[in-house]
């Protein structure tokens, strides 16, 4: 077998192990990405370019919040400076990577950096952190480029749907109610006894009910709660 053969042998399976994961968060993505691609539209900014927001910054929050800045007027210094504290969280989890990506080429590492979301971290690290599925320096990286891509083209074509049907998507549509929906549908993969269960179910319907709350209260109502039934069915059945 030639060194590229088993190159491919090697890579082959793990990007598709990478793309797979990936899929399942993309899938749990939808109703929260066609949701923010709708109301980016639904701006005074012009559609494109409040949808060219999706890969210039790759990021939810701050996409949202940059493109409201600029709906009600403020000037780009305002709007790069809200962009950077909303995304402030990425040190962090640049900082937990660190040690993965070590022995990454740099080039790669500016890829890498690029790609960085929320729900590539996840990803990633959830990978990274076990001995037996880490791999050496190459497998971590081609994993981690697999996944990041794979999201990356899941949240432009998600983000392009909700700007081309915010016409015929009900105005009620609400990023209220789609993001504890979409948090919800990632954590069962995590599901994995009662106290998990319950602690979805109770988190999951305390926050979508408590949706109309400003602040995020409702997102934090549904945590307590969930937290709270988690570990009372846990201590019942320890």
């Amino acid at each position: 077998m030639s060194t590229a053969e088993r190159t491919q042998a090697v890579v082959a399976p793990v990007v598709r192990h990478g793309c797979r994961d990936a899929a399942a968060v993309v899938l749990a993505y939808v109703p929260f990405g066609v949701t923010l691609g709708a109301t980016l539209a639904r701006t005074g900014v012009n559609p494109l370019t409040a949808w060219a927001s999706s890969p210039l910054m790759f990021g939810g929050a701050a996409q949202l919040l940059s493109v409201q800045l600029l709906d009600a007027g403020a000037n780009a210094i305002v709007v790069i400076l809200g962009a950077l504290v909303v995304n402030a969280r990425m040190l962090l989890y640049s900082a937990s990577l660190a040690p993965h990506a070590g022995d990454w080429p740099a080039r790669w590492r500016w890829a890498g950096a690029y790609l960085l979301a929320d729900p590539v971290y996840a990803v990633a690290v959830a990978r990274f952190s076990r001995p037996d599925r880490g791999g050496d320096g190459r497998v971590r990286l081609t994993y981690y480029l697999a996944v990041g891509l794979t999201f990356w083209v899941g949240w432009m074509g998600l983000t392009g749907a909700g700007a081309l049907l915010a016409g015929v998507l009900p105005a009620s549509l609400s990023l209220e109610l789609a993001a504890p929906l979409t948090f919800l549908l990632l954590l069962l993969p995590m599901l994995a006894d009662r106290a998990a269960y319950a602690a979805a179910a109770v988190g999951g319907g305390v926050a979508v009910l408590a949706s109309g709350l400003p602040l995020g209260l409702g997102l934090l109502l549904g945590a307590a709660a969930g937290v709270t039934a988690g570990g009372l069915i846990g201590a019942r059945h320890a």
